[in-house]
């Protein structure tokens, strides 16, 4: 009898190993991020440090960014592991905001942190890039944002550390464990670009 509850006791140690690498996911797939970038300060993309104009020459738009993100499923033994049922829908995009010197109160200190649904398909061992909204244009209508639009331009700059959080689930309906990643966005009132002069000059005719 003894020896029938030690064999049951290092089951049970053994399962509970098993289903650690799961990490409260209830599916054998998984989500890497591979990259976060949004724009640089001249409006290009593919940039690690986004820079956030809270006035753009009088409109007020939203920052995106786009996050490269992959598929894996766990401990893959060969190809035939892999079945369309192992490909992840991102369903959703959690953005919130932190300060690096410790000033974090939403609404005061850094935006308010957000939710975006969507429904993207990440297929197994390819990397998929999905558009997402970085910086809410309502956001630049709120503290702390809105402040700096009293600033002079490139005079003070407001440095946050975006935390990204990815969701999604299998084909065969099992949630796949969240996945966070940073980017570091700096917001200011940049000072905006003028067009240049038109030096095309008119001719005239006469007799």
């Amino acid at each position: 009898m003894k020896m029938k509850f030690l064999v049951l006791g290092i089951m049970v140690l053994l399962l509970t190993g098993c289903v650690a690498k799961e990490n409260d996911s209830t599916s054998g797939s998984f989500l890497v991020i591979e990259s976060l970038t949004g724009n640089d300060l001249e409006g290009n993309e593919g940039s690690t440090t986004v820079f956030s104009d809270v006035d753009n020459a009088g409109s007020i738009i939203n920052d995106n960014g786009v996050a490269e993100v992959s598929a894996l499923i766990y401990n893959p033994l060969t190809d035939t592991d892999v079945s369309y049922y192992n490909n992840v829908i991102v369903d959703q995009i959690d953005v919130e905001f932190k300060r690096t010197d410790g000033r974090n109160v939403e609404g005061v200190d850094v935006p308010y942190r957000f939710t975006q649904p969507m429904n993207w398909l990440v297929e197994v061992d390819n990397v998929a890039e999905i558009p997402f909204i970085l910086i809410r244009h309502v956001a630049k209508l709120e503290a702390p944002l809105l402040a700096l639009k009293e600033a002079p331009s490139q005079g003070f700059v407001l440095q946050l550390v975006a935390i990204v959080t990815i969701h999604g689930k299998d084909l065969g309906g099992h949630r796949v464990a969240p996945v966070s990643g940073y980017i570091s966005v700096w917001c200011s009132n940049f000072s905006d670009v003028e067009p240049e002069p038109d030096t095309t000059t008119a001719t005239s005719s006469g007799k």
